[in-house]
């Protein structure tokens, strides 16, 4: 499984960055647009926004990791499958 999976491993691995980059970016925006705001209560609905906007990519990011890790078992699973039926088991 190492060696047949490299691009779906490394897609895994650059998508659970961009999960946590794209936390922490809207974390720290939506502090900066909270406490560096403008006007009564537009701060606090942007930074609202920001905030949601930033769950919502960290959600999307990490699902698509787990897809990726979940496609890389059904492979691996798949092979050791046809390999029993076969009559090649260790």
């Amino acid at each position: 499984m190492e060696d047949e999976f490299k691009f779906l491993r490394a897609a895994g691995v650059i998508f659970k960055g961009l999960a946590v980059i794209s936390a922490i970016f809207f974390l720290i925006v939506s502090v900066i647009v909270l406490f560096g705001g403008g006007g009564a209560d537009t701060p606090r609905m942007v930074s609202l926004v920001f905030l949601l906007g930033g769950f919502f990519y960290f959600f999307i990011f990490l699902s698509i990791a787990e897809i990726c890790r979940i496609l890389m078992r059904i492979f691996d699973n798949v092979d050791k499958t046809l390999d029993l039926l076969e009559g090649k088991a260790d």
